[in-house]
């Protein structure tokens, strides 16, 4: 992980791509993620991408042949300049600016998101290239300190409490078991990293993505598809809405028996693995918001059923 000092400034950045100016504030509070105008004047992103030098050039290759490919993903601009680089002790890269709305949780946008996810999970592109998925430790102590960490927030463990005994005795085993197709995904597929253009949808933040298996790239949409959305309700899919991004996704893959049959583990291990680090992520401030708050709390009581397949 790169330390404060050694994060690089502003003025790095622009030394580094040779541009005109950027913007003094990141875009978001998660993330270092500046707006920047490239020396011909050409609106950019400049942001973090993968942490390590080969995944950071897999990563520009893939939406790189994906944006080749007629998909709309955000890739890195021709600058003159080596695009991902290392700048200081960490890989940035600059990709063009995309204008456009944000999510406001219409089922219109719910259904692009989903047509979009499909197609993305379809595509004929190379991703062998990409960090393979990270299967994590069980580590009972860990999860007992995680789960009282939770219980400040949330209140009620009851639910969490069950989840992570799923996931422990099942989901894990159950999984690691399995033959899962496995795709280039973002692994952060929601609302927040889209940008809904007159011509649909653009996924602009690919850079956490990796070679993992389709089914957790959609249990994580399914889940967190409102987390951290100013505009979107403050909580995870209702059945319609759900249903409407299902349809669309599946107009474009069709799930193997093994996924279909495996589809409430996946959410299980997906709840555990990514809900469980969001709900404790996310501070007091955060967890006061009437709208971040009430998705947090919806996410601490959800269960597989809710989603169902059909």
């Amino acid at each position: 992980m790169t330390s404060p000092e050694d994060q690089p400034t502003t003025e790095d950045l622009v030394e580094a791509f040779g541009l005109r100016e950027l913007a003094p504030t990141s875009l978001t509070a998660w993330s270092r993620v500046f707006r920047a105008v490239t020396a011909d004047g050409r609106p950019v992103v400049v942001k973090r991408t993968a942490t390590h030098r080969r995944n950071a050039l897999a990563m520009a290759g893939w939406t790189r042949a994906a944006a080749a490919a007629g998909f709309p993903v955000v890739a890195p601009c021709d600058i003159g300049r080596e695009n991902p680089q290392l700048v200081g002790s960490a890989w940035w890269v600059v990709y063009p600016w995309v204008e456009g709305p944000a999510y406001a949780g219409s089922l219109a946008e719910i259904h692009q998101a989903g047509d979009l996810l499909g197609r993305q999970h379809a595509l004929p592109v190379d991703a062998s290239d990409l960090r393979p998925y990270h299967w994590p430790d069980v580590d009972e102590a860990e999860i007992a300190t995680a789960l009282d960490a939770l219980a400040g927030k949330v209140g009620d463990l009851r639910v969490l409490r069950e989840l992570a005994d799923r996931w422990v005795a099942v989901a894990v085993p159950t999984l690691r078991a399995a033959t899962l197709p496995a795709v280039g995904v973002s692994s952060d597929y929601k609302a927040n990293n889209l940008v809904f253009t007159a011509a649909g949808p653009v996924l602009v933040d690919p850079d956490n993505g990796g070679l993992e298996p389709r089914l957790f790239d959609l249990a994580l949409a399914v889940l967190l598809f409102h987390h951290e959305s100013p505009r979107a309700p403050g909580r995870l899919f209702d059945a319609r809405e759900w249903a409407v991004f299902r349809d669309a996704y599946t107009a474009h893959v069709r799930l193997s028996d093994e996924e279909r049959t495996l589809w409430p583990v996946a959410l299980d291990h997906l709840l555990w693995e990514e809900g469980s680090w969001a709900l404790d992520d996310n501070d007091a401030v955060q967890w006061a918001d009437p709208r971040q708050g009430a998705f947090l709390r919806d996410l601490a009581t959800t269960t597989p059923d809710r989603y169902p397949l059909d």
